[in-house]
Order: structure tokens, then sequence, then C-alpha cells
């Protein structure tokens, strides 16, 4: 694992820090075998493709997937974003990572296994 993906983690603080740390501990415990790097200069996960990336922001991170216009057609209400591919869901408090999120992560990581599709 890259030394800068971590740096990444360490550099972010509070709630934010928080909410980081739990959203990288859900994607590496659903997508073991994927690399990781930064990309963009965030946190990546990459399996067949870009599974997903962390955006840490001055008080929420961003759970941005690859595939997330296909993910967005199962949780309208959860997925957000009018990009081609890349959509994400919004983190503002740990209390919000939940068995819902969770799913969302597994699903991604399972379109990039079984149906990937090439994002620059």
């Amino acid at each position: 694992m890259s030394s800068e993906f971590d740096v990444y983690f360490a550099k972010q603080t509070g709630a934010v820090g928080e909410i980081a740390d739990a959203l990288r501990q859900i994607l590496d415990d659903a997508a073991p075998e994927a690399a990781r790097k930064l990309a963009w200069g965030f946190p990546c996960w990459i399996g067949e493709t870009r599974i997903a990336s962390i955006i840490a922001h001055a008080s929420r991170c961003n759970l941005q997937f690859w595939s997330g216009d296909r993910l967005a057609k199962g949780w309208p209400d959860r997925i957000e974003g009018t990009g081609k591919n890349i959509r994400h869901v919004k983190v503002s408090q740990v209390s919000e990572i939940d068995d819902e999120l969770r799913a969302i992560v597994r699903q991604a990581v399972e379109l990039d296994r079984n149906a990937p599709i090439q994002v620059p």
C-alpha cells in the first residue's frame, strides 16, 4: 500500500477523519484484493477498473463511485450527481454509514468484478 495513501487518511482530523477511516474500512472489507493508490489526489480502490474513492471535505466525506450511474438506479435517494459515470454519497456523520451504504459498496465491487467499465 502506498505511503501517500496512508498519509491522506492521517491528515484527516476530527469528525471528517473518523468518517474517512470508517469508509476506508468498509472498502477494505468489501474489496480486500483491490489495489489502493491515490488518483487525482484522493484514495482510490481499483479492481478491474476504479471502484471507489474517498474525498474529504471540510465537514464531510464523499464516497465516490466510478460506476455510480449504474448504482444510482438502485439507490436514487442516496446516490447523488449527474456525471456520465461517477456519482457519490455524501457522508456527514459516522452514523450515516449504515447497512444500506455497505450494500452500495458491495454492489460497486460486484459491478467491477462482473461488468467493469473503463473510465479515465
